[in-house]
């Protein structure tokens, strides 16, 4: 049995001196080695296992191993009288844990390990020694699990182990209490208003609860203490169906089928990805459930941030606050994992971060789920109440002469026409320059684009940056700054051809497009014209004020590009020209055709 261990440098362990010391992080003490699962104690004593020191790594995470871990503990205690201290593995899920200590049988600890056979009744790992004064033993403690292996040990003493295992295990009810509370609270809003969200969020909170429990082995302690190994599935199978169930309930909340039909789609295979996952983990081996739950969690994660963001933008009825809740998630798994990787201390709020982060989570969305509400019944009143005055309105004018009522007609039609004038000049136009802004350059370029490739010209988009405009700012005043910009373009709609269209895009860029280019040649005599004309000084007020530009031009042929990257390479071409001197014309070396 000697080719089961890993080749390595020898390492015994430090000896760790027990005194009064409240808890002691075992890290740097431990020595570990892999093997087979089915390699046994006397396996190890035989072939004398080649161990490697746990201090030489930040923590001891083996990931999805399907191998055993064994760790290696020198005790020495330095105490006068006989010490009473508890070996404890922090994580909970952890599947079955061995002590070989010259014990037959040895005590065994983890949530696949039945409560009645467990050497200590806690909900964590956790084993008993007693130390007689000057007493020095070796330990050997064998680990497995289906799920993610990570053996991060400590030692207490015995009363402060029982302090903390209370304080621990009434946080952790709280947590769970809360989240029962949530639960029937929404439950009996369901009730009362028949609203399918809220079904899907009570079921939500339910399915993720009875993850919780497996998670911290409250469920193996005090819920399913005789389960054993069929207890090890009910985690991924509560988590799988917690996120089914939380993908439906985005879908369901956001309306994502009227509003966010793309985000619909992609979340509609986020779903079944979840809900086959969740069947697989009642058939299929744990160990292939967790890595697959881990995949799909992470990438259903991603789609549900895009999602949330995209319906904030939108201002759909709670998605603002539905995004803080899940950016809470995501902040308290974060700190877990840094915890984890020793790049955060190990505290009462790092330890449960994750379980902090979810309590809010779900309380957010319990907020979230009143805001949605209160917003769709005041969208549904101003309804009926701008029904009502318009049917009043209506009975009212029908009482009018027809000569009135034609009359009033025309009147607000005129006027409505006049205000969507007025609405869309304000949405496509600069308010200070009364140019193009850039939602009117998206749609104008897009037609252009396609004019271009039809008609087999070029287009040139001309990006033009003001020099020393900076400089006018801060020197003469923004209102200075502005009456300049407002000349600029001005001077740009006069040399501009009947065919270009002119843009602001913000600041002292403009962008100019220029449909019908025979080549290069005559995209720069434009640019040229354009740089000679903004060139000249400009008066006002008796002072005389000359503004350089920077021209960036990109020529393209084709519909493919988009606005983005045509501006994207004419700034790259303005660029260019500002570091070779400024004040001239660069085009891109690379045009999209």
């Amino acid at each position: 049995m000697s080719s089961v261990w890993s080749a390595a440098s020898p390492a015994e362990p430090k000896v760790l001196e027990l005194d009064e010391q409240q808890q002691i992080d075992l890290h740097r003490y431990l020595a570990y080695a892999t093997s087979p699962r089915e390699t046994r104690f006397e396996d190890l004593e035989q072939n004398s296992a080649v161990w490697r020191p746990a201090s030489s790594h930040n923590d001891l995470n083996f990931g999805y191993s399907q191998d055993a871990v064994w760790l290696k503990l020198r005790l020495r205690s330095r105490a006068d009288q006989p010490t009473s201290w508890r070996l404890h593995f922090s994580y909970s899920s952890l599947d079955r844990l061995e002590l070989y200590d010259g014990v037959e049988p040895p005590p065994l600890a983890g949530d696949t390990v039945r409560l009645s056979q467990r050497q200590a009744k806690t909900r964590d790992p956790v084993f008993h020694l007693t130390l007689a004064p000057g007493e020095e033993r070796t330990l050997h403690i064998r680990a497995i699990s289906d799920g993610s292996l990570t053996l991060s040990a400590r030692m207490w003493a015995a009363a402060d182990y029982a302090g903390f295992n209370e304080a621990s295990t009434a946080l952790i009810t709280l947590y769970l209490g809360m989240l029962l509370a949530l639960a029937a609270y929404n439950l009996l809003l369901l009730t009362v208003l028949r609203e399918r969200a809220y079904l899907l969020y009570v079921c939500f909170v339910i399915s993720f609860g009875l993850g919780a429990l497996a998670f911290t082995g409250m469920g193996a302690r005090y819920v399913w203490p005789e389960a054993g190994p069929w207890g090890n599935r009910l985690l991924p199978f509560a988590l799988c169906l917690s996120a089914t169930i939380g993908t439906l309930f985005v879908r369901q909340f956001l309306n994502t089928a009227a509003w966010l039909p793309r985000w619909d789609r992609v979340t509609h295979v986020v779903a079944w990805s979840c809900m086959l996952l969740t069947l697989a983990s009642l058939v299929f081996p744990v160990r292939w459930v967790i890595p697959a739950m881990s995949l799909v969690g992470l990438t259903g994660a991603l789609v549900m941030m895009g999602c949330l963001i995209q319906a904030a933008r939108l201002a759909i009825p709670g998605a603002r606050i539905f995004l803080l809740a899940w950016c809470v998630l995501i902040g308290g798994v974060m700190l877990l994992a840094l915890r984890n990787f020793s790049l955060l201390p190990s505290n009462l709020f790092t330890t449960y971060a994750m379980y902090l982060g979810s309590a809010l989570e779900l309380l957010l969305l319990s907020f979230a789920l009143a805001a949605r509400l209160n917003t769709l019944k005041e969208q549904t009143q101003l309804a009926q109440q701008r029904a009502l005055d318009v049917q009043s309105e209506l009975v009212e004018t029908l009482r009018q002469h027809e000569l009135e009522l034609e009359q009033r007609v025309r009147e607000r039609t005129t006027e409505l026409a006049e205000a969507n004038a007025r609405l869309e000049s304000m949405a496509m136009h600069d308010p200070l320059t009364g140019l193009a802004n850039r939602n009117s350059l998206e749609r104008h370029l897009d037609l252009a684009l396609r004019r271009t490739q039809r008609r087999h010209e070029y287009l040139a988009a001309m990006l033009v940056d003001l020099d020393g405009f900076k400089q006018i700012n801060d020197q003469l005043g923004h209102e200075t700054g502005d009456r300049v910009l407002r000349c600029i373009a001005g001077r740009l709609k006069a040399l501009a051809r009947d065919a270009d269209f002119i843009a602001r895009l913000g600041g002292d860029e403009f962008v100019l497009i220029a449909e019908g280019i025979t080549g290069r040649e005559q995209a720069h005599y434009i640019a040229e014209r354009f740089l000679d004309g903004l060139s000249m000084p400009i008066e006002l007020e008796g002072t005389s004020i000359s503004v350089g530009a920077s021209i960036g031009v990109a020529l393209t042929r084709s519909a493919e590009p988009d606005m983005a990257l045509l501006l994207r390479q004419a700034d790259m071409a303005m660029y260019t020209r500002k570091r070779s001197g400024r004040h001239g014309v660069s085009f891109f070396s690379e045009a999209v055709v």
